[in-house]
């Protein structure tokens, strides 16, 4: 089901009136005189600023910094003419171009404001650096670096109001080293409950420092057994997940009421 189609259904049993707008994009819900929205899979649950940083790789990164938690490192690169503000005497390729040799001549390049693994590219040489970059910049006025990183599992944590009521894995499929479901990873349950807890506490370390109220929180566990913040998501989607795990829908329905009964509760 899309965020739409549970929200509607939540709707009913809240009592909320529910109404969509600008073709279908916009979904608006009002319960006496207060009024909240969805703008296409992103909830009026959480402040403006949070749902901004998510969405900035390397915002999202600076701030996760700051508070001490381990995330992938992400440099910005800005499009040498729609940038975003200064770039520097020395340019936005040069900047690549060391940030490439610093990262041992291996890295990842995607949209800073990319979703579902769409135009992210691995770099091991100065040609596919200068392909990546480009392709992106035909699109995007921003674009983000980070080094590789082995990884050995990643993992998606949904979080509401304080809570992680569920995690799971996501293994790429034999043919795509990228992690993510729209790729053609799959998803495998955890069983093991203190991994479980670690990932649990990692996952509202990172939503509370960047003061989000509901999200998904990417964790990768690289060669090293490390864990650290890929990135946190603040248009939470579910649909992929239950395509392959159905019997997880109540769950799921559970943390989408939990994230509208918030909304017009904790507000």
């Amino acid at each position: 089901m899309t965020p739409k189609e549970f929200l509607q259904e939540i709707c009913q049993e809240q009592n909320i009136k529910f109404e969509t707008l600008s073709g279908d994009y916009i979904v608006c819900m009002t319960k006496g005189e207060t009024m909240r929205y969805m703008y296409g899979s992103h909830l009026d649950a959480n402040p403006a600023a949070a749902d901004r940083i998510a969405c900035d790789k390397c915002a999202c990164y600076a701030v996760l910094r700051k508070n001490g938690i381990p995330a992938v490192p992400h440099m910005l690169l800005q499009h040498p003419v729609r940038r975003m503000g200064f770039i520097g005497a020395e340019g936005t390729w040069i900047q690549a171009l060391e940030y490439f040799k610093n990262a041992n001549q291996k890295v990842v390049v995607k949209p800073n404001h990319g979703t579902n693994g769409h135009n992210v590219y691995l770099c091991d040489t100065v040609q596919m650096l200068e392909t990546a970059v480009q392709e992106i910049f035909q699109t995007e006025a921003t674009a983000a670096i980070s080094p590789f990183f082995n990884i050995k599992t990643e993992y998606r944590v949904f979080y509401v109001y304080g809570e992680c009521p569920l995690v799971y894995a996501k293994q790429p499929s034999s043919d795509n080293w990228k992690h993510n479901l729209s790729q053609g990873a799959t998803v495998v349950e955890v069983e093991d409950k203190k991994k479980l807890a670690i990932l649990k506490e990692l996952a509202s370390q990172a939503a509370k420092a960047i003061n989000i109220n509901f999200a998904t929180v990417d964790i990768i566990e690289i060669d090293t057994n490390e864990l650290m913040i890929m990135e946190i998501n603040a248009g939470v989607q579910a649909r992929q997940l239950l395509e392959q795990k159905s019997h997880l829908r109540s769950a799921i329905k559970a943390i989408y009421t939990c994230a509208v009964t918030g909304m017009f509760s904790k507000q």
